[in-house]
């Protein structure tokens, strides 16, 4: 079964968006750093990413094991460990497929 992990919106000010969020969303902040701010809402997580630094809006998919991760696509190891997979779709929408390390689960998988 796929589980929608995340659903990852450019914005150009973080700061700003996560006080629009916050203010319009029953929300909590469950991860920050300079380029990324996760937000979880109700059965899911909104991620805030910098448009600076992220180069598509998309929707992340939940991948348990790493050899699930497709052989398709543009693969991206991020800097905390995670491993993400992109594919678009043939509207041009992107999918990530992503894998938690272990050291990371804790930290996304609340």
């Amino acid at each position: 079964m796929d589980i929608i992990d995340h659903i990852a919106i450019r914005v150009s000010d973080l700061q700003e968006s996560e006080e629009w969020y916050l203010s319009h969303l029953k929300a909590e902040v469950t991860f920050r750093d300079q380029k990324y701010i996760r937000l979880k809402v109700g059965n899911t997580n909104i991620a805030l990413i910098d448009e600076d630094h992220y180069p598509w809006s998309h929707i992340g998919i939940l991948v348990e094991n790493k050899s699930d991760l497709p052989g398709d696509g543009q693969r991206i190891e991020h800097r905390d460990g995670t491993i993400g997979v992109y594919v678009k779709d043939p509207s041009g929408n992107y999918i990530e497929y992503i894998w938690y390390s272990e050291n990371q689960r804790g930290t996304f998988l609340k």
